[in-house]
């Protein structure tokens, strides 16, 4: 009878190593918290498979400042994302998104490198870290790291740019400053253990009350979050009041009713929008008041 095969590398030489063989494989699987990979195996009908835990290697666990960035390791999970005091400072938006992950025991085991890797169309933290101008840092086989930006790395529902011999190591986010602010909402069908129906997050530069830059994406829309292109010039040079706000909830329908025409989720949408659109126009006031 054939068995399973669970391999734990603490290191990256024997991540480099256990890669080579994943190449010639294809019931291979990386993981780093497996609460995905369950419910896959159990929809797949598979027996027999082997994994490669990232969750032994302690130097994925781990969230640093380096030179001008925030580099979080691939096996970071979701409580430690949310409770990070480094994280709610640079990336107050991927903080509140991984404190929304499911349930208390899931964000115990979750990590980020497979929300991100899963490339799920309701992955909470990809619409935050698109907005962040976070960037996934990747090796291979070899032992050569890359490094592109997230964006580009998520192509769409459950596929990335990872080659068969590369697994995600980092992502890293921009560092922040006192003129940068970040936030997140989401609505879903349950709440606190709840798959998202619609997400957003945002990331804003502001000189005094008016927005000078303006980052702005929505998830479970589309196969993956979109960015708000229309919303965002919207944003720019003007003061962040209530006004805009209202501005804004008028562009968010629009929105929806332009991505998906002929969904039947449209109805709900358009009102669901102005919701997380609120929320994060107040969280940002909250946060602005603050300082």
């Amino acid at each position: 009878m054939k068995s399973n095969t669970f391999y734990a590398p603490k290191t990256i030489q024997e991540l480099v190593e256990l890669l080579k063989m994943k190449k010639e494989r294809n019931d291979l699987y990386l993981v780093a918290g497996a609460t995905d990979l369950a419910i896959h195996i159990k929809k797949q009908g598979i027996l027999h498979f082997a994994t490669i835990d990232l969750t032994h290697m302690d130097e994925l666990k781990e969230i640093e400042k380096k030179d001008d960035v925030i580099e979080i390791g691939a096996a970071v999970t979701m409580t430690k994302l949310e409770k990070s005091i480094i994280i709610q400072v640079h990336g107050y938006a991927l903080a509140g998104a991984a404190g929304r992950v499911g349930s208390t025991q899931i964000r115990n085991r979750a990590t980020i490198g497979g929300n991100i890797a899963n490339a799920a169309h309701c992955a909470d933290t990809i619409t935050a870290c698109f907005a962040l101008g976070a960037t996934a840092v990747l090796l291979d086989s070899e032992g050569v790291f890359r490094e592109l930006p997230l964006e580009e790395f998520v192509l769409g529902l459950g596929e990335t740019q990872i080659k068969p011999d590369e697994a995600l190591v980092n992502i890293r986010i921009p560092k922040g400053s006192t003129s940068i602010y970040s936030s997140f909402s989401k609505v879903g069908s349950r709440k606190n253990v709840t798959i998202s129906k619609l997400n957003h997050a945002v990331r804003l530069v502001f000189k005094d009350n008016y927005v000078t830059e303006a980052a702005m994406y929505f998830g479970s829309i589309g196969p993956k979050p979109i960015k708000a292109l229309n919303i965002e010039k919207h944003c720019i040079d003007r003061e962040w009041n209530e006004a805009l706000l209202l501005q804004l909830l008028d562009l968010g329908s629009k929105l929806i009713d332009e991505a998906i025409p002929t969904r039947t989720s449209r109805h709900y949408k358009r009102i669901a929008i102005k919701g997380v659109i609120s929320d994060v126009f107040n969280d940002i006031l909250s946060q602005r008041e603050v300082i």
